[in-house]
């Protein structure tokens, strides 16, 4: 929680007057960082605050793109994986693995999962998703064939999605695929980090089924992996110092 609580105030150092032509800072949402006001506090949160008052994570006396999320499933991203400018040296792809091996998240109810599609659940979804992310007009989205991985990051997450429609082959790119091929709920999906199973009779494609690990987008601080460490008894500079590697922390007050 000083872990969290350190890198929950670096992102709102850093981002400050994001929104000044609104007349805040930062939203209580995904758009920055998700609070549910003075309701929601714990008093063990308001203690990890007060324990690390004024404390930043910086980089060249900066602080630094403090980007984080729920899971990682074993290795976080590269930030450019999912970012664009996301090209920090502490940003890069890191494992994160116990001396046995095992991934210091993997007990978040999130570290592996599966969803799965029939072929007019897919369609069905591919209809609502791609003419808003990809502006495609919803008459081309007929007749899933296939949908296949053509390029995976250096992370081993999905860098480039490819349906095939019976107008032909349309490419997602990394950070569009969650958005894309999303949950038969409409939720994104949960990571890009997955493989995938097709099923198809004749030309028609029947049945898509993902097996994937993690949640989020995978750059940063994987906070339930900093769970896992905590329990094994690292304190919150060995943390953060693994999931932001050659940074310090530094005290701004």
């Amino acid at each position: 929680m000083r872990a969290q609580a350190i890198v929950s105030r670096t992102y709102a150092v850093h981002n400050m007057g994001r929104w000044r032509a609104d007349g805040f800072d930062l939203q209580p949402t995904v758009a920055d960082q998700v609070y549910g006001g003075v309701g929601a506090e714990t008093p063990e949160a308001r203690d990890a605050v007060e324990a690390t008052r004024g404390q930043v994570v910086s980089w060249n006396g900066q602080p630094i793109d403090a980007f984080f999320f729920s899971t990682c499933g074993g290795r976080t991203a590269d930030g450019v994986e999912v970012f664009r400018g996301a090209d920090r040296p502490y940003l890069h792809s890191v494992p994160d693995l116990d001396p046995g091996g095992q991934a210091y998240c993997n007990i978040s109810p999130r570290f592996r999962w599966r969803e799965e599609w029939t072929g007019d659940a897919l369609q069905a979804v591919l209809r609502r998703s791609m003419p808003e992310v990809l502006s495609l007009a919803p008459a081309r989205i007929r007749g899933v064939s296939d949908v296949r991985i053509t390029m995976r990051t250096a992370s081993g997450r999905v860098g480039q999605l490819t349906i095939t429609l019976d107008d032909g082959d349309i490419q997602v790119d990394g950070p569009q695929v969650r958005h894309v091929l999303r949950t038969t709920t409409g939720d994104i999906l949960r990571s890009t980090a997955f493989t995938l199973t097709a099923t198809r009779s004749g030309r028609r494609l029947t049945r898509l089924v993902a097996d994937g690990g993690g949640n989020g987008h995978g750059v940063g601080f994987c906070q339930w992996g900093a769970v896992g460490r905590a329990r094994t008894g690292q304190g919150y500079q060995q943390i953060l110092s693994a999931y932001y590697p050659g940074t310090e922390l530094q005290r701004l007050y």
